[in-house]
């Protein structure tokens, strides 16, 4: 049956709208800024060429970019080096590359933007020998709370003066390296040469073999102490470098205008997910997996992840 020209101009004039909107919305999608999360290949991820698609810290980006719906997001993983490369050398108004989990350091100002931190720090963490852990007993330690079963505190610039003995290793420097030379003597400071080592595990190996008395050790490594061991050696908060909460997992994106605006977003879809229990929870949790902090550990995150909730400013 033949259609009159009257219905088909009304069947025209109902479909054509449509498609046009379609197009338009299909349009509007493929035109959207890009940002290419990138992080370097690590232990736990899964990847498809470049392409990071499934892990812990996959989950947490992953995360973090459903709050800015704005943007495609990839999600990519390269040497340290080539990361560095690709973000300083970004000049594509259309892409921006961003390096998750960045320090905040002043000299990269001049090259990049940072977002606020991301997640929380953890105090640092010192292990001691039986014998020193007997010592310091509740002279030394100041105690914070048996009840959510915080770790004691205890200063390092004490034990370094009492010339209890530590270690160091060449071309390691970080804020406990910085204070051990700062308060220690080269009569209680073994150094040594970490190419090659996990440097944790073999500052447990150092403190049972009676080489040194205590050592800075990851929270990743103290996964790895067995009961025995746990029980036997002391896991103290050093006091001195225990205080800063904010964490340092930050989003540094390349110094363009589109670098500037993801940054600011996702300071503002903190700022959301800070107001929202159910948010602020799910983020903690994805966090804590995604720093790959031991069980044990899980007490004192929560706690100085509750504490932090009234300092999220970009000063920390």
């Amino acid at each position: 049956m033949l259609l009159s020209k009257s219905v088909m101009l009304v069947v025209l004039a109902f479909c054509m709208p449509q498609h046009v909107q379609g197009h338009q919305i299909e349009n509007t999608e493929n035109d959207k800024p890009t940002v290419v999360w990138l992080r370097p290949p690590e232990v736990g991820m899964r990847v498809d060429g470049v392409e990071i698609n499934d892990g812990p810290l996959f989950k947490n980006m992953s995360y973090l970019a459903s709050y800015l719906p704005q943007y495609t997001h990839r999600f990519e993983t390269y040497p340290i080096k080539r990361a560095w490369a690709m973000i300083s050398s970004n000049n594509d108004p259309s892409i921006v590359y961003c390096f998750f989990g960045a320090s905040y350091r002043e000299d990269r100002l001049a090259w990049g933007y940072f977002s606020e931190p991301t997640s929380i720090n953890l105090p640092l963490l010192m292990v001691t020998s039986s014998e020193l852990n007997q010592a310091i007993k509740s002279k030394e330690a100041s105690q914070v709370s048996d009840s959510e079963k915080l770790y004691e505190k205890v200063s390092l610039q004490r034990l370094l003066e009492k010339r209890y003995k530590t270690v160091l290793y060449n071309d390691v420097k970080n804020a406990y390296s910085n204070a051990v030379k700062q308060w220690g003597k080269p009569s209680n400071i073994v150094t040594l040469n970490g190419l090659g080592k996990d440097l944790g595990l073999h500052t447990i190996d150092l403190i049972e073999t009676g080489r040194i008395d205590f050592g800075y050790v990851g929270h990743k490594e103290l996964n790895s102490l067995t009961s025995e061991q746990y029980s036997s050696m002391g896991v103290y908060q050093i006091s001195e470098l225990s205080k800063e909460i904010r964490g340092t997992k930050r989003l540094f994106c390349a110094k363009t205008e589109l670098g500037k605006q993801v940054t600011e977003s996702l300071n503002q879809a903190l700022l959301d997910i800070k107001e929202s229990h159910i948010a602020n929870r799910e983020l903690r949790e994805i966090n804590f997996v995604a720093d790959g902090y031991p069980q044990m550990l899980k007490p004192i995150f929560n706690k100085r992840w509750e504490d932090a909730e009234d300092t999220f400013d970009i000063a920390d």
